[in-house]
């Protein structure tokens, strides 16, 4: 009787905590949406340097720094300012096979820099949109503060978005996400860290980017964040 009783209190608890963590949930994701529109808006008034370093087989192949601000139409602009120079190739048939293969690489560098500006920053509605239909699934990362939720098929089927937050503070702490760029066999995984500018403006501090298949990885660093001169 004893154990009975323990099994249904302890189904009780559980299901005490899935209906909090619903109802939580609901409130984080007017919370992520209402933070993303405002931080979206707040961030045309500012440029940043961003830095973006490349790993082969975990050695930095190359660095490239780019200054970004709005144009007064509202566009991202980014002006190349910097960054470290390409090995030389040596010649003959060996210099080839050796460029062809930087070549692919740096096709697949590029398209992998794309997919992430992809989910960055996350789309409030299409996250509305997983939730209504039922998809959100929530993680309880401390109770009643902070959360980590699950929307899956973001962008792709078999893709996975998840954002962690704050909820006591009303802030986003991170993102994760697991896609892939051609072939849905290689998985690629990227780690976003949220980091917040004096007026409460949240921004990506930095982005990492890790291909297993091809041995890449790719981390993104924004610093710098200073009012644009036209602002």
């Amino acid at each position: 009787m004893k154990i009975k009783f323990l099994f249904f209190a302890a189904m009780l608890v559980s299901l005490n905590a899935a209906l909090f963590a619903q109802a939580d949930m609901k409130e984080i994701i007017t919370m992520i949406k209402k933070n993303l529109a405002t931080s979206k808006v707040d961030i045309k008034n500012y440029e940043w340097l961003e830095t973006t370093t490349t790993f082969v087989k975990g050695e930095q192949k190359s660095v490239k720094q780019n200054q970004c601000y709005y144009s007064v139409d509202g566009q991202l602009t980014k002006v190349e300012t910097g960054g470290s120079a390409p090995a030389k190739t040596p010649g003959g048939l060996r210099g080839k096979a050796i460029a062809n293969k930087k070549e692919e690489m740096a096709d697949y560098v590029k398209a992998a820099v794309s997919k992430i500006h992809t989910y960055l920053p996350p789309d409030g509605e299409k996250l509305q949109q997983i939730y209504s239909a039922g998809k959100t699934s929530v993680q309880v990362l401390d109770p009643g503060k902070k959360f980590k939720l699950n929307f899956p098929d973001y962008n792709v089927k078999g893709d996975m978005l998840s954002i962690s937050v704050d909820k006591a503070n009303q802030k986003l702490m991170a993102i994760d996400v697991s896609t892939y760029i051609d072939d849905p066999a290689q998985k690629v995984i990227f780690n976003v860290t949220y980091s917040d500018l004096p007026d409460g403006t949240q921004y990506e501090g930095s982005t990492t980017l890790d291909a297993q298949a091809k041995s890449l990885k790719i981390v993104i660093v924004n610093s710098g964040y200073k009012k644009a001169a036209s602002k």
